[in-house]
């Protein structure tokens, strides 16, 4: 019995073994070695099936097997199996159901903070500001957010009718036909006399246009936009072609990033186009630990071109590319790391992460560094060939003053500071020397 299972589960492992594409599999000098392995595999999980004391779910042993070994690798390889793969190619990004807009609630009513451009609401005639006052005839006024939200909710293609209050208009019902609609991932505002626009992710692939219309009503408000902050704390990445293009808002052409593999025709370059729209503007970029991937990207072509000014804390790190290579038919797929991120300076993001220009922190002063989660936590993290020092120093971090108020951004504060005297001249000077 133990053998004729050895036999078929053997026969199994190596048939997903010759099932993978033949240019994701490296060509041993001796190949029976490799089926020795294999053999010892078929062995383990042979006796594991008939032995152990609990039956066990083979296909979820293999897949643990696979991922174990991935990721001895580095954290980012992994195997997805086929229903995930399935789910993850139909999952659209930050979309959902509904009308398009954002609210809150405003002495007891529900008031619209922003309706997204090119919404289903927007398209309406609904506002940023307007006030809902009833769904489909049912008054929320006085009603809570999750309830009034719950009555907006519905299947794509269908109408709903909501009673809207403008400012300077009488209550109108106004139709809008429930759609797919993105979740806007850039919010902006002026701040003491600076523009200020914050990126949440690049997970979106209208990030960069989104990011276009609010510096240009930045622009509308200040009568000049010469100053600017663009805030990706927090920002975990997205979209590589969203990250380059945006980039290339601010450069007037050149790389923005490089991507080189194992060999040298793995490498890639991605170059801004030319035409930047605010080439006297001076910009600050606020980074934090959980700034990463296209994140980093765009923080380290700004600050390597000398059209940003960094401020924040070291980030995240995650400087390498995985490749999304599918199995075969029913097989799932491969999520494995290929290539490693460099900023035109030829600096590898990887482990080290992009460092700010000044270190300033948005929290207290408790005398030393507070350990932060980053790429160069994570086990097996893949290593940085470059060996300098990159760990930030205490003595280098700018903390709040213990009069700053608690309930406001220190690093913000800074940001405008630097903005608005000499200190943004003399760090653009420095990177020059450095970069």
């Amino acid at each position: 019995m133990r053998r004729s299972l050895w036999n078929m589960t053997k026969l199994g492992v190596l048939a997903l073994a010759v099932t993978l594409p033949p240019s994701a599999i490296a060509v041993d000098k001796d190949p029976d070695a490799i089926y020795s392995q294999f053999d010892i595999f078929a062995d383990v999980l042979a006796i594991v099936q008939n032995e152990y004391v609990e039956e066990v779910d083979t296909s979820s042993l293999i897949e643990n097997a696979l991922n174990g070994a991935l990721h001895a690798l580095d954290p980012h390889s992994t195997y997805v199996p086929p229903v995930t793969f399935t789910e993850q190619r139909e999952a659209v990004r930050r979309e959902y159901g509904g009308l398009g807009i954002e609210i809150q609630s405003e002495g007891g009513l529900v008031k619209v903070n922003y309706a997204i451009e090119d919404g289903p609401a927007y398209e309406a005639g609904i506002r940023s500001g307007d006030l809902i006052t009833a769904v489909d005839g049912t008054d929320i006024r006085g009603k809570s957010l999750d309830e009034a939200v719950s009555g907006m909710r519905g299947l794509k293609g269908e109408p709903v009718t909501v009673t809207v209050l403008s400012p300077g208009k009488a209550s109108r019902d106004i139709v809008v036909v429930r759609d797919t609609v993105r979740g806007r991932a850039i919010r902006h505002r002026v701040e003491n006399g600076v523009g200020y626009v914050q990126i949440e992710t690049f997970n979106n692939d209208k990030v960069t246009i989104d990011t276009q219309r609010a510096l240009a009503d930045l622009d509308k408000q200040l009568g000049k936009l010469d100053k600017l902050i663009i805030d990706l704390r927090g920002n975990r990445g997205g979209l590589l072609t969203e990250s380059v293009s945006l980039s290339g808002l601010f450069l007037d052409g050149g790389e923005v990033l490089s991507a080189r593999g194992r060999d040298a025709s793995d490498n890639e370059r991605y170059n801004a186009e030319a035409g930047e729209l605010y080439p006297d503007a001076k910009i600050v970029i606020l980074m934090s630990p959980g700034s990463a991937s296209a994140a980093e990207i765009v923080a380290g072509a700004l600050q390597d071109r000398g059209r940003a000014v960094v401020i924040g804390r070291r980030s995240f790190g995650k400087g390498s590319v995985q490749s999304v290579i599918p199995l075969g038919l029913e097989e799932g797929a491969l999520r494995l790391t290929t290539q490693r991120y460099y900023t035109p300076s030829g600096q590898s993001i990887q482990g080290r992460g992009i460092h700010p220009d000044l270190f300033v922190s948005i929290l207290e002063d408790t005398g030393e560094i507070r350990k932060r989660f980053r790429e160069d936590s994570l086990r097996n993290f893949l290593i940085n060939p470059d060996e300098t020092d990159y760990e930030e120093r205490y003595e280098d971090i700018l903390y709040p003053p213990e009069t700053f108020p608690k309930d406001e951004d220190f690093q913000l504060h800074k940001a405008v500071e630097v903005l608005k005297t000499s200190q943004y001249d003399r760090l653009i000077a420095a990177q020059e020397e450095r970069y």
